[in-house]
């Protein structure tokens, strides 16, 4: 599935933070993607990409995304390790 076939519920319209979660590049955070605006807005930054639902997580995991969201746990790995973490 691609960002640009996401369906969205009333609810989601009504409330942005019911919308679907899906991986961003390069970093372990994930967008909420609402309403066909914020899809679009998505597309524009990232593209159109393939996406796999994660069922255990509820979000939309982006494979494309998947070497620059390790690199990145790499190194937010490497200063939790170096810094600690809370």
């Amino acid at each position: 599935m691609r960002v640009s076939e996401l369906k969205f519920t009333p609810e989601m319209l009504e409330n942005g933070w019911r919308g679907h979660r899906v991986e961003m590049p390069n970093t372990d955070a994930t967008r909420c993607v609402s309403d066909p605006e914020s899809a679009a807005r998505f597309i524009a930054n990232f593209g159109d990409v393939e996406m796999v639902y994660d069922e255990k997580y509820n979000c939309w995991n982006v494979p494309a995304f998947a070497v620059g969201r390790e690199e990145f746990s790499k190194v937010k790995q490497a200063h939790c390790a170096r810094w600690g973490s809370e």
